[in-house]
């Protein structure tokens, strides 16, 4: 009977050995969104530039106006700014909202957890703040721009705005998953002070939503194609953009990651549809927004997007560069309005 019971147990001992085998081989090859299986990787060596045309003025301080700002002119802003402007960034979400009071747009971050029954990935989300300007911290890019028009202007984003991946090393597909979004706080007349066009926090855009651009929405990592989107049931869009819902709230109890990726979770994510996109190749130009004479003071953020089908583990540690182009024609040709 011993022998029985000894032979049962070096049974059982095996399986629980097979099954950790299993698992660390499972956890070994799958692949998660929202940057799981390493909650501190990051995206490195950010560039940013803003360019304007056809007769808009652009200024990080309401006082020195030029045609192209960069990481630089940023940093530098105006007395009081809160520009965040770090060296890395990691995922966050937002389904587009406003907090109408002080014009920021409502990010969330992650926390990410395991599932005491099956083990599956759960998250949290915890709403991000700005208080304060930083070169050094920060999940995501924002900063305030002026721009100046004498006239009335439909404002494009040109064919040569784009996100790319730098350096030599391969492309992960981070570029696929970010986004940039424009808030429009407020406006002042051309002869106003500085200080006024800098106070200018009227929220123009009435409904508090922000001004989404999505780029590379037509390139996916293969790796994306062929498991992580099946792994958490996103239908990649063959024709058009992959629809995608943007964290609504603070999640305070933990909720399924992936029913929040595949938008199965509708009381957590809002579907989001993007005011702009555009494919790798980028050759159109699009219609962004209108300016009225004078000078508008504008939110811009950078970020990339957590609850994009291509915001997955492989594609962290890449370098990635934000080109913004604003002008009042609509074609390279020189077609205005």
């Amino acid at each position: 009977m011993a022998k029985k019971s000894k032979k049962q147990e070096k049974k059982k001992l095996r399986t629980l050995i097979l099954l950790l085998f299993l698992t660390i081989i499972m956890f070994g090859t799958s692949t998660y969104a929202w940057f799981t299986a390493n909650r501190m990787v990051t995206i490195n060596s950010l560039d940013v530039h803003v360019e304007a045309t056809g007769g808009i003025q652009i200024s990080t301080d309401a006082a020195a106006w030029k045609s192209v700002i960069t990481n630089n002119d940023i940093n530098t802003g105006y007395s009081g700014h809160k520009n965040i402007v770090p060296p890395n960034v990691t995922a966050v979400s937002t389904d587009g909202k406003v907090d109408a009071t002080n014009g920021t747009l409502n990010l969330y971050k992650s926390i990410i957890g395991n599932d005491a029954t099956d083990g599956s990935y759960n998250i949290k989300t915890e709403l991000e703040t700005e208080t304060a300007a930083s070169t050094t911290a920060g999940d995501f890019i924002a900063f305030d721009v002026f721009l100046r028009v004498d006239e009335e202007k439909q404002i494009y984003l040109t064919s040569d705005s784009k996100v790319v991946k730098k350096g030599d090393d391969a492309d992960k597909g981070l570029k696929n998953a970010a986004r940039v979004g424009f808030v429009m706080l407020g406006h002042t007349a051309s002869t106003a002070t500085s200080a006024a066009m800098i106070a200018a926090s009227d929220l123009l855009n009435s409904s508090s939503k922000a001004i989404i651009w999505e780029p590379n929405y037509d390139t996916h990592s293969e790796l994306v194609t062929s498991q992580v989107a099946t792994e958490y049931g996103v239908t990649l869009n063959t024709s058009g953009p992959t629809a995608y819902c943007g964290v609504n709230k603070a999640i305070t109890a933990p909720v399924s990651l992936k029913n929040l990726v595949n938008c199965t979770d509708t009381t957590n994510a809002t579907a989001v549809t993007p005011n702009i996109t555009t494919t790798a190749a980028n050759t159109d130009y699009k219609q962004a927004f209108v300016l009225q004479p004078g000078v508008t003071k504008v939110r811009v953020y950078m970020w990339i997007e957590g609850q994009d089908i291509d915001c997955e583990n492989n594609a962290t540690g890449s370098d990635i560069s934000y080109t913004v182009q604003l002008s009042t024609e609509s074609s390279a040709t020189g077609t205005g309005n």
